[in-house]
């Protein structure tokens, strides 16, 4: 009998990187196309800006807590029917936040309910499952998945801000619950939890066909065997520095992104944007983000880790500054914005589980992934909160954005402190007897 790998002309784990990318651009489709219901709620229902931003900021908590139990179901069940279980519950409930007239019912249906659906079918399933499949690309093909995300917001909210402008936003989310049922016959057709599981190894090839490669070969380094020979679980991760300093890091991004992506394009109309021009500034993010998770994402692999993040919080900050000089340039500096903060923003989405991942892997990577998640919530969440606190106490996002870019950095500092750098990394082996070579291993 063939194995399904003997069916398909190249590695099998490419494939995984390809439902990965359409189910993450779903996803965060709806994720961030909040921020264009955003504006249409506030009018329709004329509640304050830290009142509405508190349903995104419950939508960030719930999700990060449900990701952390989605975090074991993956090292139990695997994706395949995990992801279209989560994709026909957010379903649903897009069905019903189409039906919500007050705060209460808009926190149980989109705060509660949908934050469910996407940590089924989002950030957290996808991180535990694509550093299975590769080693050395491991930043770009987590790179190449997760620009989905990017292409999802190219994509989805500029959909729904013309339909919210033709028919309502109460319409808009009705065809957004359809969209998301694509993601169910996708991942159950392709999908799989690791390369194991249909009969390869991670990166498909042997290690006998690697020596037989000509010119210079990149293969993982291990730098500190006694840290990657430990049987990694939740128990003994979280008793080590290096999970507390992930952690901080964890929250800090978030912090910065959610706090300036709910809050874009409310702050370009109010630079002098129109609200249509507005969400297309939001895709235009989208796409950038794409570009960034790719090539930030390639950097990581050949680059330690964190100088790549290194330049995407540098160029992520130089956006939120273009952000804030919008109302004095509105022709040109939302363009700034959406390629710096884009590009910069890009890099947390294959460097956070990638780095994780250097410093935790093993069998159950999902879980200690899942409760990381968690800061991710708790730092997404408070961001986008505080931003539209701020706004509401002073009427503007100045003093929002300056505490988003500290938190960049805050985030970039703890990855360098966490120093994953000195615990393995991919490097060029020029001579089979190097000394560097003689530590390579090509698995965990």
């Amino acid at each position: 009998m063939k194995k399904l790998t003997d069916t398909i002309p190249f590695y099998y784990g490419w494939l995984i990187v390809a439902v990965s990318f359409v189910t993450l651009g779903v996803a965060f489709g709806v994720w961030y196309s909040f921020s264009v219901f955003f504006v249409t709620i506030i009018k329709d229902f004329a509640w304050n800006r830290a009142a509405t931003s508190s349903i995104f900021s419950l939508f960030i908590i719930c999700h990060y807590l449900s990701a952390a139990v989605v975090g074991i179901l993956i090292d139990h069940y695997g994706p395949r029917w995990l992801i279209p279980i989560g994709a026909f519950w957010l379903s649903g409930f897009l069905l019903l936040v189409s039906r919500s007239t007050t705060l209460v019912q808009f926190y149980l249906t989109y705060g509660l309910g949908a934050a469910i659906g996407v940590s089924f079918i989002g950030f957290v399933p996808h991180a535990a499952i694509l550093p299975r499949w590769f080693i050395r690309r491991r930043g770009l093909a987590v790179g190449i998945a997760m620009s989905g995300i990017g292409i999802g917001m190219l994509l989805i909210p500029p959909l729904m801000e013309h339909i919210i402008q033709l028919h309502g936003w109460r319409i808009a989310y009705r065809v957004l619950a359809l969209l998301v049922l694509l993601a169910i016959p996708l991942n159950i057709i392709f999908q799989r939890h690791s390369p194991e599981q249909i009969g390869t190894i991670a990166d498909g090839i042997p290690s006998t066909d690697k020596d037989t490669n000509k010119g210079p070969k990149r293969e993982l380094v291990i730098l500190d065997h006694p840290w990657t020979e430990t049987h990694w679980t939740t128990a003994n991760a979280i008793k080590t520095r290096r999970f507390w300093l992930l952690a901080s890091a964890f929250f800090f991004g978030p912090f910065a992104i959610q706090g300036t992506l709910l809050h874009a394009v409310t702050c370009l109309v109010d630079g002098g944007l129109s609200f249509s021009k507005a969400a297309s500034i939001f895709g235009i993010l989208g796409l950038c983000s794409s570009g960034g998770k790719i090539f930030i994402g390639f950097l990581a692999d050949r680059w330690p880790r964190e100088i790549a993040n290194s330049i995407g919080m540098a160029t992520a900050s130089l956006g939120i500054i273009a952000l804030l000089g919008v109302p004095f340039q509105p022709t040109i500096f939302p363009y700034l914005f959406a390629a710096g903060f884009g590009i910069g923003y890009g890099a947390a989405a294959p460097l956070f589980p990638s780095i994780a991942a250097d410093l935790f892997q093993g069998p159950t990577f999902g879980r200690i992934f899942g409760l990381l998640s968690l800061f991710l919530g708790l730092g997404g969440a408070s961001g986008a909160w505080v931003a539209g606190r701020i706004f509401d106490l002073t009427n503007s996002y100045h003093y929002a954005f300056i505490l988003s870019i500290a938190a960049l950095w805050l985030s970039c500092l703890s990855f360098w402190l966490a120093a994953p750098r000195r615990v393995q990394r991919i490097l060029p082996i020029e001579q089979e007897n190097s000394p560097e070579a003689q530590h390579h291993c090509t698995s965990r």
